[in-house]
């Protein structure tokens, strides 16, 4: 659906949402913070990135090395030494528990990393300067709706159809956030819960890969018995 499409229907499902109470530019902000909310919980906009490691520089500002990072996706980080390699994701706190020294350690290959809030951090940190040395595989952010005729996770004209799936779960979100605007009693979270649950179920389809389950090489097995 479009921006014009969605706000028709989120105006039609919330009673009272009429355009004097709630003024179309607030409306707008509202689904585009429910988009960005499915966004982040679903890292649907797959992307990667390869960027440069700096010798002796250990903290990279993803705004700056990325710019439409949202979320680190499964694949996570690489670096690139003789090959690629694949770091540990780790926490500060884990590091802090399990490797109390890692801030003293020289610089080297790197061997884990973690996330705090926008800085990516390298441990231990590179001895050299590699251009696209590091890759990272993530959840990019999803462009704002503006223009009537923009779609959901584009911000243009654009249609990604396979994410359409997701329009019920922006509109549930877009009653979530309205209603309080209303004065609307929202006894236990109901609204909310309407959201997360509409949002799961089309994050289910989203993760399903009926080519993968139907080749008998790549889908999953149970474990062998020997004889």
């Amino acid at each position: 659906m479009t921006h014009a499409e969605l706000k028709s229907l989120a105006r039609g499902f919330i009673p009272g949402a009429k355009a004097q109470i709630i003024t179309e530019p607030v409306l707008t902000l509202i689904l585009n913070q429910g988009i960005k909310n499915i966004a982040a919980y679903t890292a649907c906009l797959k992307a990667n990135k390869k960027f440069t490691i700096t010798a002796n520089q250990a903290e990279y500002a993803l705004s700056t090395v990325i710019g439409d990072y949202l979320v680190t996706d499964k694949s996570g980080l690489w670096w690139f030494g003789t090959q690629w390699k694949k770091l540990n994701p780790r926490t500060l706190a884990w590091l802090d528990e399990n490797r109390p020294n890692w801030r003293d350690l020289d610089a080297g290959d790197p061997q884990e990393y973690f996330i705090d809030s926008d800085i990516l951090t390298l441990v231990p940190a590179p001895d050299t300067t590699l251009a696209d040395g590091l890759w990272l595989y993530y959840g990019k952010a999803p462009v704002p709706m503006a223009e009537e005729t923009d779609y959901p996770f584009s911000g243009d004209s654009t249609e990604l159809t396979h994410l359409s799936i997701f329009d019920d779960a922006i509109l549930e979100y877009a009653e979530w956030r309205v209603n309080p605007i209303l004065n609307k009693d929202q006894t236990e979270d109901i609204t909310e819960g309407q959201f997360k649950r509409a949002r799961e179920e089309a994050f289910t389809i989203f993760k399903k890969r009926r080519d993968i389950g139907s080749d008998k090489e790549a889908r999953l097995q149970g474990p062998r018995v020997r004889r």
